[in-house]
């Protein structure tokens, strides 16, 4: 018999556990070894015990032994403001509900039903789990950031969220033995980019672009990202800030089942907004018409190779030194 109660100081040491084990067993597809044990290192029951006299924290239980946590408190002091936190189930426990069942007795606490917004840092893990219940991304939330989380938010007092259901999501690209991306992203800059290799080199040689592709990967994995949709992958970025601080746009490749939507575009436009302060590059094969829709966005042209235009969209004057 499954009950949630609030959390007792006894709890401490089951609940690092229900953590722990969460994060290590649940969350390491989607992340490395690393992450996780950075992430985890710092559970101890201390903490524990600690941010239950910040928050209020539940504990899901089965016959007495705790299986699952969450906590809600306040959005850093904010009296109008709360966040969710340390949301977990023991991985033999999930699937059953009891996640939504936790969500929802958190929300039924004195310090959601205060709030105008509510907030949430969620795992790559949990991200769909969320949104189902009615968490949206905030702005830029739908790219993950340096550790991993994406900030979604729910505003409790509006029955309109703004859980949109076309917009898109970024993840890190992660190549470990859990999840390894490599075969996707190959596949959709193949697609992308066959048509303009055969184009200007005479063929494409699968066994070249391949080893040319393994390479290229290796450099850019730290800054790109496979995006999603409604938790499909359907395509993927990259993008780098260079020696002289302006940014480098690389790829925007989405499958063609989902190109025509502007969800490129949109990518295009939250990583101008994101990069404002620096001037922006990017260059693109010469017999792609996609040189329009950047002029239309602010480039201008910087340049060309051989076979690529190089454009430039300088730095907002706002932030211009």
């Amino acid at each position: 018999m499954y009950q949630i109660r609030r959390f007792k100081e006894s709890d401490a040491k089951e609940v690092v556990n229900v953590i722990k084990r969460a994060s290590l067993e649940a969350n390491i597809k989607d992340y490395t070894k690393e992450a996780i044990d950075k992430l985890v290192k710092k559970i101890t029951e201390e903490f524990v015990i600690k941010r239950a006299a910040q928050f209020h924290m539940y504990v899901v239980t089965e016959e007495e032994q705790v299986i699952g946590v969450g906590a809600v408190g306040p959005y850093w002091d904010s009296q109008t403001e709360s966040s969710l936190f340390n949301v977990f189930i023991l991985p033999e426990h999930q699937k059953k509900g009891l996640g939504t069942k936790l969500v929802k007795e958190l929300e039924s606490d004195e310090y959601y039903k205060r709030a105008d917004r509510i907030e949430i840092a969620s795992s790559i893990t949990a991200l769909e789990f969320y949104r189902r219940l009615g968490y949206g991304f905030k702005k830029y939330g739908n790219i993950a950031n340096e550790n991993g989380d994406y900030i979604l938010e729910k505003f409790p007092k509006i029955s309109n969220n703004n859980n949109n259901e076309k917009q898109y999501n970024m993840r890190p690209y992660i190549n470990n033995e859990f999840h390894n991306d490599y075969e996707f992203v190959y596949e959709v800059k193949k697609n992308a980019y066959k048509k303009y290799v055969e184009e200007c080199w005479g063929s494409w040689i699968e066994e070249d672009q391949r080893n040319y592709f393994k390479n290229f990967i290796e450099q850019v994995k730290e800054n790109a990202y496979i995006i999603q949709l409604n938790g499909k992958d359907i395509g993927f970025y990259n993008g780098e800030t260079l020696e002289d601080g302006s940014y480098e746009i690389g790829n925007i490749c989405i499958i063609p089942e989902y190109q025509g939507r502007g969800i490129g575009t949109e990518i295009l436009k939250d990583m101008i907004e994101l990069h404002q302060q620096e001037d922006i590059h990017i260059q693109y094969f010469k017999q792609n018409p996609v040189g329009n829709l950047y002029r239309r966005l602010g480039f201008e042209e910087n340049g060309e190779t051989k076979f690529h235009y190089q454009m430039i969209k300088q730095a907002s004057k706002v932030y211009k030194k």
